[in-house]
């Protein structure tokens, strides 16, 4: 894959529990982030966590 088709953003659609989706409605509140935002951030920080821990 060429590496600007990586930074590409694509939409999915996906389902949450009901807690979680409130969270997140919390943060779009609290931060003025909006939910793909504040998913994204996670999703990454998530993927980072799981690379530390191979090294």
């Amino acid at each position: 894959m060429k590496a600007e088709a990586l930074d590409e953003t694509k939409e999915v659609k996906l389902r949450l529990p009901v807690a979680h989706l409130i969270k997140l409605h919390g943060l779009k509140l609290v931060r003025g982030q909006n939910i793909s935002d504040s998913v994204a951030e996670a999703l990454e920080r998530y993927f980072e966590a799981l690379e530390q821990d191979d090294d």
